[in-house]
């Protein structure tokens, strides 16, 4: 079965720099100014696209 979502194959394909910025990106514009400053917040974003990005049971990229 070929995997349809085509947001977690970019994820899963993306290199940690790329999902790195896109953390910092989307914690600058969606955290508060004290929330996007922290490190830790950005890795929870990197950790959540590296989860939204494994293939499911049965699936391939």
């Amino acid at each position: 079965m070929a995997y349809s979502n085509r947001i977690a194959e970019m994820l899963a394909n993306a290199s940690e720099t790329d999902k790195v910025e896109f953390a910092h990106f989307l914690a600058n514009n969606l955290d508060s100014a004290e929330q996007s400053r922290d490190g830790a917040r950005v890795r929870e974003y990197v950790a959540a696209f590296d989860r939204f990005a494994a293939p499911k049971q049965g699936e391939e990229f």
